[in-house]
């Protein structure tokens, strides 16, 4: 299924027309929750279950932490569940080579 035109403007970078919104659904969601306006919000609350929503949520690494914020507060969820929320792995202060 073929996304509406008033969302083409949060797909930028990518050939909307072949955007999909089942096959590419993670994708989509992604964009539309870090990007979307009222409308598109509400578009994607009426396309996509609730469970689809806080898959995308939980485990995208490239939502901000304001996006991973408004939802964690809107689903009630813990800090630790979004992996947006979660520190890096990795320390920036520590070198890898000691020279």
């Amino acid at each position: 299924m073929r996304l509406p035109a008033f969302l083409k403007k949060y797909f930028w970078d990518v050939p909307f027309d072949s955007l999909d919104r089942r096959n590419e659904s993670y994708f989509i969601l992604e964009r539309l929750l870090e990007y979307g306006d009222t409308r598109a919000i509400r578009w994607v609350m009426r396309q996509y279950r609730e469970e689809e929503l806080l898959e995308v949520i939980k485990t995208s690494p490239r939502l901000s932490a304001k996006t991973g914020n408004f939802w964690r507060c809107y689903y009630h969820l813990q800090e630790d569940d979004l992996r947006c929320l979660r520190p890096p792995s990795h320390r920036r202060d520590r070198r890898h080579w000691n020279y």
